[in-house]
């Protein structure tokens, strides 16, 4: 077991050998001084949050009459009243619910120049988007302001004081600071509008300290391939002493892999990244429901590190983060809320999430009135201009004062034979129970269905799953998937129950590296990209014809060399 007395006293002699290698590794220069200052604010600041999450309506309260008076000149404002909303309820009455495409003639504008539209003055940065639109266009440019970089530099400041607050560690800022971001390059859209990803806009105002222990740096930050760019930045920085990681989290099992083979190249006999990296301790993940990873992120560093989860989107930065520990010393499930940086929240019953033509009668409630158990959709006002904004996110709260949520999904991606409608997130959950249930490790997976398997035109669910070791028995991993997915959707049981109306599911092994080469079959290479949960008939043929050409080439390989 990986968190057993045995494992962690290994862990621990290969970390204390690999420090007594390690000597040489490039450090910050009288940079732990830092460290003590840092501990002092992230305590204020921590201090601060769990306090004000407790009671989260004056800080929303003050931030959204914040924004209306702000924008009460602009022609958003003058259109809706803003000047004169008082109270939440004058907002809900004067301000509808929107999605991107009520907003997109308007940001179209902007991007040209266009001042005092939705916020005032000039918006000088847009944060690409690869989410649907609804509408013709094939990303969303999403507006950034200069109030929201200082909101969003605040918050992550946050994610850092979590960590040192869980912690304890004194040496934080005496080695790097590793990003798995995308390339920090801008676009000019008009004079003084720029266009990019929201960490490469972020990256030009990282402060000056920070910038000391920031790594990579260009010219390798900026390479468009993400495969090339973790492997320049594994052999470039090698023997750096890297503190922590941040980005997707479903990237650090992969950047962990290129940095083994790139000291293997050099000749070290090394099994984990305590041995290259032994202190790295800090991970700062988000994007993907973590569960699945993290056995193969502790056997890949051959320790636990604190992993530090956020939920963020680029309409406003980060709106949650890991705030406690469970029983084994991780951080646990749900996020704290920060009610305090920048943004605005509401939320519509999963059940009322509609279409345009009826957004004006959905039940819309603030942070302070949400129930625990329930499925919302988020619904956003920013400092950069974007009023009752849904973005297509659906979240519940494991608790209320606290405001803790777990991400639960978003309005498509659903697999559906008979209206049980499954979100990725209870795939991924079911995927988590299985994966503790019987040992192994995957390096990524994802779902289709397929419907007509049998003279009863019957469905069943299609998993897809590269393991890095394999299960002893696959029929009992999938049963474990199946039987977990009957406790997260009450339909999927249901319809399970003695193959009812649903089969039971299929498993696909793929072969080592597929996962990869679907990836960049779909033009995916960017940290943003996660590897899809749930697959169309169209993408499941092309990940099947993948999978079974490599299986061919290997079999054929496999005589040849006979």
């Amino acid at each position: 077991m990986l968190n057993s007395p045995a494992f962690n006293e290994n862990a621990a002699n290969t970390i204390a050998r690999a420090k007594a290698r390690n000597t040489s590794l490039k450090t910050i220069p009288g940079s732990s001084i830092t460290t003590p200052v840092l501990r002092t604010l992230a305590l204020a600041r921590v201090s601060q949050w769990n306090k004000r999450a407790l009671n989260p309506k004056p800080s929303q309260l003050k931030i959204l009459l914040s924004h209306c008076k702000t924008a009460a000149s602009t022609e958003f404002g003058k259109k809706h009243q803003l000047g004169s909303v008082t109270s939440y309820e004058d907002y809900k009455a004067r301000v509808p619910l929107r999605v991107y495409g009520d907003f997109e003639q308007d940001l179209q504008r902007m991007r040209k120049g266009a001042r005092d539209v939705l916020w005032p003055g000039l918006i000088p940065y847009y944060g690409q988007s690869s989410g649907s639109s609804n509408t013709a266009a094939l990303n969303k440019f999403l507006p950034i302001s200069l109030e929201q970089i200082g909101w969003q530099k605040k918050a992550a400041f946050d994610l850092v004081a979590r960590y040192l607050h869980l912690s304890k560690d004194s040496t934080f800022t005496s080695g790097f600071a590793m990003g798995l971001l995308p390339p920090s390059i801008l676009t000019e859209e008009s004079p003084g509008v720029m266009a990019g990803s929201n960490p490469g806009i972020m990256l030009r105002f990282v402060p000056e300290f920070a910038k000391r222990i920031a790594i990579p740096r260009p010219p390798i930050r900026d390479i468009p391939d993400y495969n090339q760019k973790l492997a320049a930045m594994a052999d470039a920085y090698l023997d750096y002493d890297v503190r922590s990681l941040s980005g997707t989290t479903c990237w650090f099992p992969l950047m962990f892999d290129h940095v083994l083979a790139a000291a293997r190249a050099r000749g070290r006999n090394v099994s984990t990244i305590s041995e290259i990296w032994p202190n790295l301790n800090a991970l700062f993940g988000g994007g993907v429901y973590a569960a699945p990873y993290r056995k193969l992120i502790r056997e890949k560093m051959g320790k636990s590190p604190l992993l530090i989860d956020n939920y963020n989107a680029t309409e406003g930065g980060v709106f949650a983060a890991s705030d406690r520990l469970d029983e084994t010393g991780n951080t646990a499930d749900g996020m704290l809320m920060i009610p305090d940086r920048g943004v605005f929240f509401e939320f519509v019953p999963r059940a009322e999430h509609g279409s345009t033509s009826d957004q004006a009668n959905s039940k819309r409630i603030s942070l302070w009135q949400v129930e625990p158990g329930v499925d919302y959709s988020v619904v956003l006002t920013t400092s950069s201009g974007l009023f009752a904004y849904y973005i297509g996110d659906f979240v519940r709260f494991t608790s209320i004062f606290p405001h803790r949520i777990e991400f639960a999904g978003r309005p498509s991606g659903m697999l559906s034979l008979t209206q049980e409608l499954t979100s990725f997130i209870e795939i991924e959950k079911a995927f988590a129970e299985a994966l503790e249930k019987v040992p192994c490790t995957i390096v990524d997976y994802t779902a289709s269905s397929e419907i007509g398997v049998d003279s009863s035109g019957k469905g069943r669910y299609v998993f897809f799953v590269e393991f890095e070791s394999e299960p002893k028995n696959k029929s009992e991993f999938l049963a474990a998937v199946d039987a977990g997915l009957c406790r997260q959707n009450r339909v999927y049981r249901e319809h399970r129950a003695n193959d009812v109306a649903i089969l039971s599911p299929r498993l696909v092994t793929l072969q080592s590296g597929i996962t990869k080469k679907f990836m960049k079959a779909l033009g995916y290479h960017s940290v943003q990209n996660k590897f899809p949960r749930i697959i169309n008939e169209e993408r499941r043929d092309l990940l099947s014809s993948l999978n079974q050409n490599e299986q061919s080439e290997r079999e054929t390989r496999g005589k040849n060399e006979q």
